[in-house]
């Protein structure tokens, strides 16, 4: 038999259905529909005593297919008819069991799997409670914690602990189909019957809601996730109505959630990284073989570069000028590989085995046999500069030269190297602790095999890469924040009523905490390269111009918009900080006026989107979602609220063209704000920044 579900006779009196939808099995519509007939079909066959469910491939199904949450009502009516059912209905699980594939196999009234088989409902990652029926089956079937754990953990059971709480009925290894026809016999022998969910027993209502309770009050209170507390809601009302009530409350809950913009910017998102996931796939067969990275530097950064890639299992050679240089860079690598060691738990035995793979060398020739140079080195941008070329003239052929460092641009790199195909930069923003962004700043001259390699380094170091032409996408977003933000400041707002206001829009950290990591000459020096980048009358730099000429350069001086009385503490606002203000105001010419939290968070994200959408037209990215998942892992953006991109989405291109006219009525004025070409391109189509194509372009149009 051939097609997306397979309908056969397993042996006298037992029908077996196999889903067979390729790899992922994934459960389309066309897959629901053909599964729902099969089912059918199977349970109505004459003389059936029980139905398997099995798959073709070692998946037993990861779930909705591309139409997502609008094949829940579908995989609801299916899993309904299971309950129905007058013969036992037994799922084989050899592999993942994942969302909708999951409540599939909760549906069915046995569960017989492989040790392999998982068992997960993932959908919480996305803002989603399930939608076929697992609230109200999953409490019938397994300790109220357990259930709550499975729904709202989002990670999956493995087949053992699955068996352990009560959701595999048989844990078997070798043949599973020829297991899973034993154990319906078996069945059959016993008269064992069906064992749909609605006919199982609830525990009692108390030990029922205490679980509910327990859990709701670890929730948020008024948090952006509906999710979860609907999760619980749905729990709570197995005990309180009847039961195909309290599957339409379930569906209700589902269908809200669905229709929500925190379902969308998350299912956004997670569809970028797995985007992104496919390339660094694609990757593994192009990158090139690397046995060593060389690394020149021995100041902070060049060793957390150093301690990261030792840890990911990388071997590093690190070089300096002298040896007074390298002990002290040798000793910083010592510090952070003992505390990650301490962090991770790794005994002194793993610690020495990082160790194992470290070398030093004094000068830059002792880098020479390494495959991947990577110049990490402090000082001022004409110091990188030297040091690069020094790097390119020692490179063996084929070795990639990467340089770091927020003021570095690829093309510099490529020009002062002259190797363009094996140059990148590697920026590893700091805008936040603990970001997880790695962004490879290349050319269009790069080779593929230099990105694929660059991208499996990364990958070892725990980072997500992700690839940009020429400029910083998370860089050119901060910026376009401050800028905003600084006409604001400008216009009467405290630089900390802008961070809180953001804060509470999502950002872990304010556009100004994360101006002082970077450092607030740095930030002058790139606002420096943009249109009226020096003029204080174009630009609103005044402010910031006279912080660096007093010495408050940010928190590595202990002093910029915040003051930092702990080294590596976060900051503290800074009152001397207003007096500074008011005397720019002054200058200016600008009467202070009152800025609520709201047009702060409005005029911040239409400076961030007017530079996303600029970074769109250029090429620089090739979707608005790599620009909003470089704010969620590299600027510490709230996952809920998908990312600037998929914000100004949510509210309209008529709305972002409104709010950039507004904004150019003040400071900045059209040489900032006058909106990017391609809003006006989005409107006139109808489209918004989700429709952009590859490389920049809307559908259909080429980039300017």
């Amino acid at each position: 038999m051939t097609g997306l579900v397979q309908q056969e006779e397993a042996a006298p009196g037992i029908r077996r259905v196999v889903l067979g939808n390729g790899a992922a099995n994934l459960l389309t519509s066309d897959m629901l529909a053909a599964l729902d007939g099969a089912l059918a079909a199977a349970l109505a066959a004459p003389g059936v005593r029980a139905v398997l469910i099995a798959s073709a491939g070692r998946v037993f199904s990861m779930g909705l297919g591309p139409e997502g949450a609008a094949g829940a009502g579908a995989l609801a009516a299916i899993c309904a008819r299971l309950d129905r059912a007058g013969v036992p209905v037994v799922a084989l699980v050899g592999g993942m069991a994942m969302g909708g594939g999951c409540e599939l196999a909760l549906a069915a009234h046995y569960r017989v799997a492989l040790p392999m088989a998982q068992f997960g409902l993932p959908e919480i990652a996305i803002g989603l409670p399930p939608g076929a029926g697992s609230t109200q089956r999953l409490p019938r079937m397994v300790a109220p914690a357990v259930a709550l754990e499975l729904m709202l953990s989002g990670q999956p059971f493995s087949a053992a602990k699955a068996q352990r709480v009560g959701l595999v009925d048989a844990l078997v290894d070798g043949n599973l189909e020829a297991a899973g026809l034993r154990f319906a016999q078996g069945l059959i022998a016993e008269r064992a019957g069906p064992r749909p969910a609605p006919g199982r027993v609830l525990p009692p209502f108390g030990r029922l809601h205490a679980a509910v309770a327990e859990r709701r009050a670890g929730l948020p209170v008024d948090g952006p996730l509906a999710a979860p507390g609907r999760v619980l809601d749905c729990v709570d009302a197995a005990a309180m109505l009847p039961y195909e009530a309290a599957l339409d409350y379930e569906a209700a809950a589902y269908e809200d959630c669905r229709d929500s913009p925190v379902h969308r910017a998350l299912s956004h998102l997670a569809l970028g990284e797995a985007g992104l996931r496919r390339r660094v796939e694609r990757w593994q067969g192009e990158a090139r073989a690397v046995t060593s990275v060389g690394i020149w530097g021995w100041g902070t950064g060049a060793a957390a570069l150093a301690a990261a890639l030792l840890s990911g299992g990388v071997a590093v050679r690190m070089a300096a000028p002298d040896e007074a240089a390298l002990t002290e860079g040798v000793a910083r690598v010592d510090g952070l590989l003992t505390a990650a060691c301490a962090a991770g738990n790794v005994g002194e035995a793993g610690r020495q085995a990082h160790w194992s793979r470290f070398a030093g060398a004094e000068g830059v020739a002792g880098l020479a046999p390494c495959e991947v140079l990577i110049e990490a080195g402090d000082g001022a941008w004409s110091e990188h500069e030297r040091a690069f070329a020094g790097l390119a003239g020692i490179a063996r052929p084929g070795a990639i030269l990467m340089g770091t460092g927020a003021l570095v641009t690829p093309g510099a790199l490529a020009a002062g190297g002259q190797r363009p195909a094996d140059t990148i930069w590697l920026n590893l923003p700091d805008l936040v602790p603990a970001a997880r962004l790695a962004e490879l700043v290349c050319t269009p001259a790069t080779a593929p095999e230099a990105l694929a390699t660059a991208g499996a380094l990364v990958g070892a170091m725990l980072r997500t890469p992700l690839v940009a032409i020429g400029e910083s996408p998370v860089l050119g977003v901060l910026i376009g924040a401050l800028e905003a933000a600084d006409a604001l400041v400008e216009e009467g707002a405290s630089p900390y009523a802008v961070d809180r206001a953001m804060r509470d829009w999502g950002f872990a950290y304010g556009p100004y905490e994360m101006a002082d990591r970077l450092g607030l000459e740095t930030l002058l020096a790139l606002r420096a390269g943009l249109p009226g980048g020096r003029d204080p009358e174009t630009r609103p730099i005044l402010v910031a111009g006279q912080m660096v000429a007093e010495g408050r350069r940010g928190q590595a001086v202990g002093r910029g918009y915040y003051a930092y009385p702990e080294p590596g503490e976060r900051g503290v606002p800074d009152p001397e900080l207003e007096w500074l203000l008011a005397s720019a105001r002054q200058v200016l010419g600008c009467s202070p006026r009152a800025v609520g939290a709201d047009e702060i968070a409005g005029k911040l994200l239409a400076g961030m989107a007017q530079a996303g959408a600029g970074l769109l037209r250029r090429g620089v990215v090739r979707r608005a979602v790599e620009i909003d998942l470089a704010m969620v892992l590299g600027a510490g953006l709230a996952r809920w609220r998908g990312g600037p991109m998929r914000a100004a989405d949510e509210r309209g291109m008529l709305w972002l063209r409104r709010t950039l006219r507004s904004l150019a009525e003040g400071r900045g004025g059209p040489t900032i704000w006058t909106p990017d070409p391609l809003i006006a391109e989005l409107i006139k189509r109808g489209q918004r920044f989700g429709d952009v194509g590859a490389r920049g372009a809307p559908a259909g149009v080429s980039p300017a």
